[in-house]
């Protein structure tokens, strides 16, 4: 094999790899920003709800019955909602997967605070605009 072969091929090795390189970094690029939309949609879920406003809470998870939302906040005084230890399990272009640990404190108008906090996995799909929440499996 020539110099010039070798150093063709050498080339051509270099290129391929730092191809390679520049999509991984696209990919974590676009991994992080997913990931991201992801945690701040959760985080206008638990605002959403501290608001204890049923509309709010249906621009983030849209196939909630505002409804009978709405007639359950009627008898709280206050909700505090804790989203943390998330971890995302799949993620792809439009559609995430988390587990995550939900804490919600409620002071209803009439009786006891009541505090429970369960794992929850919630499904994510992407719009136009946000992150949205599509349901939850457990």
């Amino acid at each position: 094999m020539s110099t010039h072969q070798l150093s063709r091929r050498s080339g051509l090795a270099v290129l391929t790899l730092a191809a390679v390189l520049a999509f991984a970094s696209v990919s974590h690029a676009q991994t992080t920003t997913a990931e991201t939309g992801v945690r701040d949609a959760l985080q206008r879920y638990s605002v959403a709800l501290e608001s204890l406003d049923a509309n709010a809470v249906k621009k983030v998870q849209p196939s909630i019955p505002a409804d009978n939302l709405a007639k359950a906040f009627k008898d709280m005084r206050e909700l505090k909602v804790k989203i943390d230890d998330v971890r995302v399990i799949s993620l792809d272009g439009s559609t995430a997967r988390v587990s995550c640990r939900v804490t919600q404190t409620l002071t209803p108008k009439a009786g006891a605070r009541q505090t429970t906090a369960v794992t929850r996995v919630m499904r994510l799909r992407r719009t136009t605009d946000a992150w949205v929440i599509d349901g939850f499996e457990r």
